[in-house]
């Protein structure tokens, strides 16, 4: 039997499939996004593969398709299964690697690929760790190298590894890793491929009809049937300097930003439009500060398709930003122009020295870094003020716990947060408040800290605050360190007590309860 057949896996969150995990704060009921927009990552992998006709790739969502029923299809068709590929983030690793044994005790013959932001961030030690993993790659620039090594795979020849940039993989001396190269953000999406394995669209549509469209309908009288994200680039403003915050895990690869050009970008809008969504998920982060460029190149040369809509008839838009970005009128004025109705903003909210202990301040370490964030705190309050006379609603996030975080720090970033809310919810500005205590998901500058009692204490040295004493340290960074299973809840927990002495983590978790609260009482909803 000719082996032809490629999965391209999304594995469902680990705290859905694996009993005996902590679920103070990570409940997956809380967290639903997932199940209500496909995975782009994922479609481009298996779009690409559409294009060699001696392939058949298929695209499988675990967040809605039953493990039970992924594991079964991989046993029943082993015989003509190529490789089983998995796009792992630290909440779904331990069940991706569920899959890929299952795969390899399936039949050895099986190929198994994994890659996306845990793995980029661990790829020795998730090879070293893992046996199921035949191959992996880092980065986002992976497209091209991953489809010719697919191929590769199925003409049974050679692979040399240095042919395939970004390739994680094995030899006698270890783990080795083939440096990555620019690619072009992928844009030729064949959203029909989404249901040749499992009928996945009508889940995806049955979830947002249930969560998304009525709360759209409440708050901007439009009606949407169906949510696509849709990437017209990707990066970062802060990773151009490599200073991200210091809880960001996004491996940002070979490039700090890539886009696709104005024309590009529309007829990414409009595929995703012609395809049956109307509500379009851009993916791209900070869009107002990153991609400021493209924006201004869109609203130059805004297309026919979308001018003949009228405003009521356009695609609602939805998309990431900063507060300092909203806060900018001629900004906001832009987005709003191109079709953007929402903007999730990680709200700037604690303290000046909460800030800088996150990192926040965007060239901070050039500048007066407290000062910075202090106006970065400031701003929050014009971007709401800008946001409402713009009719921009806001997804507002909190993050709780910090770096040497103590209980008046905590107490005061609570303070400030709830003032937030009130004067979001009070404007009818925000759509929807996050809350979570702060996750050290390797990859980020907190997961380094976990690791590193120097960087961590460092860090805090630097900001004038404190770490808990240095056997705990060591105790903690041995935990940790060349560790590929990250239970979220679990590094949560020994973050706080390493590098928040002064709090327990009971201590967090009940300012995210009373932050949560409180937005109910401000008739703010919590997450959708």
């Amino acid at each position: 039997m000719q082996r032809d057949e490629v999965l391209v896996i999304v594995p469902p969150n680990s705290n859905t499939v694996i009993t005996g995990r902590l679920l103070t704060v990570t409940r997956p009921e809380e967290h639903s996004d997932w199940s209500d927009f496909l995975c782009l990552g994922a479609l481009s992998l298996v779009s690409a593969l559409k294009e060699n006709a001696a392939l058949k790739p298929l695209y499988v969502d675990g967040t809605v398709v039953a493990l039970d029923d992924v594991l079964r299809y991989i046993t029943d068709n082993a015989g003509r299964i190529l490789a089983v590929c998995l796009g792992v983030l630290t909440a779904n690793y331990e069940a991706g690697l569920l899959i890929a044994r299952h795969a390899k005790d399936a039949d050895p013959r099986i190929t198994t690929v994994v890659g996306n932001d845990h793995f980029s961030a661990l790829p020795r030690t998730c090879m070293d760790a893992a046996p199921c993993l035949d191959y992996g790659f880092v980065g986002n620039e992976v497209v091209g190298p991953f489809t010719r090594l697919i191929a590769a795979l199925r003409e049974r020849a050679e692979v040399d590894p240095a042919a395939y940039p970004g390739l994680v993989h094995r030899d006698g001396g270890g783990v080795r890793v083939t440096a990555p190269y620019r690619e072009p953000v992928f844009a030729n999406y064949d959203y029909t491929l989404v249901d040749h394995g499992f009928p996945q669209t009508p889940l995806y549509t049955k979830h947002f009809q249930t969560r998304i469209a009525p709360r759209i309908r409440e708050l901007l009288g439009r009606s949407v049937t169906a949510g696509v994200p849709v990437e017209i680039g990707r990066g970062c403003v802060k990773f151009a300097g490599d200073d991200a915050c210091s809880f960001c895990s996004i491996q940002p690869g070979h490039l700090w930003r890539n886009q696709l050009s104005p024309a590009q970008a529309w007829s990414a809008l409009e595929a995703a439009w012609t395809s049956g969504h109307d509500y379009l998920y851009l993916t791209a982060d900070e869009l107002p500060l990153t991609f400021a460029t493209l924006l201004s190149g869109m609203s130059r040369d805004v297309p026919g398709w979308w001018s003949a809509l009228s405003p009521e008839e356009r695609p609602v838009l939805v998309g990431y930003g900063r507060a300092d970005g909203i806060a900018d009128a001629r900004r906001t004025a832009l987005l709003t122009s191109l079709g953007v109705r929402q903007i999730m903003i990680g709200m700037d909210a604690g303290t000046p020295l909460s800030l800088a202990a996150m990192n926040k301040p965007v060239g901070g370490r050039r500048r007066d870094v407290l000062a910075e964030a202090e106006r970065l705190y400031r701003l929050n309050s014009d971007a709401i003020t800008v946001a409402r006379d713009h009719g921009l609603l806001i997804r507002a996030g909190f993050v709780v716990g910090h770096l040497g975080m103590t209980k008046e720090l905590l107490a005061e970033n609570v303070e400030r947060i709830l003032a937030l809310i009130t004067e979001g919810g009070r404007s009818g500005v925000f759509s929807a408040v996050d809350v979570e205590v702060l996750s050290p998901q390797p990859g980020a500058r907190d997961y380094t800290y976990l690791t590193s009692p120097a960087a961590a204490r460092q860090a805090a040295d630097r900001l004038g605050l404190s770490v808990a004493d240095d056997r705990t340290l060591t105790e903690v960074a041995r935990t940790w360190l060349r560790r590929d299973v990250v239970s979220p809840e679990d590094a949560m927990r020994d973050y706080t007590r390493a590098l928040m002495p002064d709090l327990t983590f009971d201590d967090l978790a009940g300012a995210r309860a009373a932050i949560r609260a409180h937005a109910k009482r401000c008739g703010v909803v919590i997450g959708e």
